[in-house]
């Protein structure tokens, strides 16, 4: 018999959500990025918006073919994908209990491109304009199941730092919060 005074414990049963929950919130909440995955091109900024079905066939989900996807839930890059391309991994990298029923996620954001595609036509790269616009989109953003996500490293570890290795560097952003579980 389960005792209703028994304080509640965080039980983060939220976790397995919290990269779909990111993912789903990008699809609504941006553009640009989803481009930049998606066309190898230059001026890949400058293409049509894609379809909410378009950006749902870049994220994995298991597929045999990994190389056909843009969207991972996990973080790392293989180093021998060798594939020109621009990749997107989210997910928890931290999970802190604060006391008994607040804890702290730290979601991280990977980005990385093949340094052949990387430069824009604009003078940008793609690893910094998508890390800029996912701190534009999640600084400050309330995600289902996640809570709102800050980047500030007077309350955590918040932070942007070089990835990877040639064929594949990027740039990992962190990004947390409080959540109650």
């Amino acid at each position: 018999m389960t005792d209703i005074n028994q304080e509640q414990y965080n039980k983060f049963t939220n976790l397995p959500l919290l990269s779909y929950n990111c993912i789903s919130y990008l699809m609504e909440n941006d553009e640009l990025i989803w481009k930049l995955l998606k066309y190898n091109e230059a001026k890949a900024y400058s293409r049509a918006d894609l379809t909410r079905a378009e950006k749902a066939d870049l994220i994995y989900a298991g597929q045999e073919n990994i190389t056909d996807f843009r969207v991972f839930m996990d973080v790392g890059q293989d180093d021998s994908w060798l594939h020109e391309s621009t990749v997107l991994r989210i997910t928890p990298i931290e999970l802190i209990p604060t006391n008994h029923i607040y804890g702290h996620v730290t979601m991280g954001f990977e980005v990385y491109s093949h340094y052949k595609i990387n430069t824009l036509a604009n003078y940008t790269t793609r690893i910094d304009t998508i890390t800029q616009k996912l701190i534009e989109i999640f600084n400050g953003a309330d995600i289902t199941g996640v809570g709102r996500l800050y980047f500030d490293a007077r309350q955590n570890r918040s932070k942007a730092i070089i990835i990877g290795t040639i064929p594949m560097k990027g740039r990992a952003l962190i990004m947390c919060n409080h959540m109650l579980g």
